[in-house]
């Protein structure tokens, strides 16, 4: 499917949504001053996206879910709503520039950051634009730079997991520790579709506490339930490391997995910062434990 359709294939969805539930929003109740409901409220906001007023659309979403929130659990079709005008491209020329920063996020970051601000200079208020760019500036060790932005958008919108995770990535990376903690603890990793880039948090956590036989024990967990994801291997070679294990096995199936990464798989673990961001900690430090054997 080509950048143009992909735009126009979501933009058709914001279409039909806006119309279903502009009809259901016009109902003899509504009209006769009935108190709106979410659903009136995600029509507004379609209606608002199909106009690119995103961050109308996004903070009207985003009261929404709140007050639903007081209720009980937040209506799936409001979060689902919520993230669609968040994250859908209104133009082909910010998607291409963003496409094309995520083709070269391990291979080449510099050029990937200029893509990323072309896209952010024509879609600035596009959550995937702003994540990349937290992952970015994290795996670029600018991770203070990367907790204010991701505590500022998550302070205007607090509901998508991505954003989340985004920002507990960046609170740990910065020492952030109370903070890390407390978007820690709200999620259930088992239940998350972002389990694995949860898990590989907390093997960071432990590394940095040197809970070594923790995190060995869990980081055998995670290469075990992900064969593919290359950040398990590496933690597991740093536990070895940390516990004076003698195996190298983990730091080169690391390497060979980050020399093997299709693009498919680098979309696949977009959510982790620094995906293959270490090969050279681990091809150096291998080298010296065979010279020195």
């Amino acid at each position: 499917m080509t950048f143009t359709s992909i735009r126009d294939f979501k933009r058709a969805t914001l279409i039909a949504l806006a119309l279903f539930f502009g009809s259901q929003a016009g109902s003899p109740a509504l009209a006769a001053g009935k108190v709106e409901t979410y659903q009136d409220l995600i029509e507004k906001a379609y209606n608002l996206s199909l106009q690119k007023d995103r961050l109308q659309a996004v903070n009207l979403l985003v009261s929404a879910a709140q007050r639903e929130s007081k209720k009980g659990q937040t209506p799936k079709e409001l979060l689902t709503a919520l993230d669609e005008v968040s994250t859908v491209f209104y133009s082909d020329k910010a998607q291409q520039a963003f496409e094309l920063a995520l083709s070269l996020r391990v291979t080449d970051p510099g050029l990937a950051n200029t893509k990323l601000t072309e896209a952010a200079r024509i879609e600035p208020d596009n959550l995937q634009i702003l994540l990349e760019q937290f992952r970015l500036q994290i795996a670029g060790g600018d991770c203070d730079g990367a907790h204010r932005g991701a505590q500022k958008a998550l302070d205007r919108n607090p509901f998508p997991e991505d954003l989340r995770l985004a920002a507990a990535q960046a609170a740990l990376c910065a020492g952030r520790l109370q903070d890390f903690q407390t978007l820690r603890s709200a999620i259930d990793a088992k239940k998350s579709p972002r389990e694995i880039f949860w898990l590989a948090l907390d093997l960071e956590q432990s590394h940095r506490t040197s809970n070594f036989g923790r995190g060995r024990e869990l980081s055998v967990q995670l290469s075990k339930a992900d064969t593919a994801f290359p950040e398990a291997f590496y933690w597991l070679w740093k536990f070895n490391q940390g516990l004076k294990i003698p195996d190298e096995r983990a730091g080169t199936k690391y390497l060979a997995l980050c020399k093997s990464l299709s693009s498919r798989l680098t979309r696949q673990y977009l959510a982790e910062p620094r995906l293959c961001r270490r090969q050279a900690e681990v091809e150096a430090e291998i080298k010296k434990s065979r010279v020195t054997e």
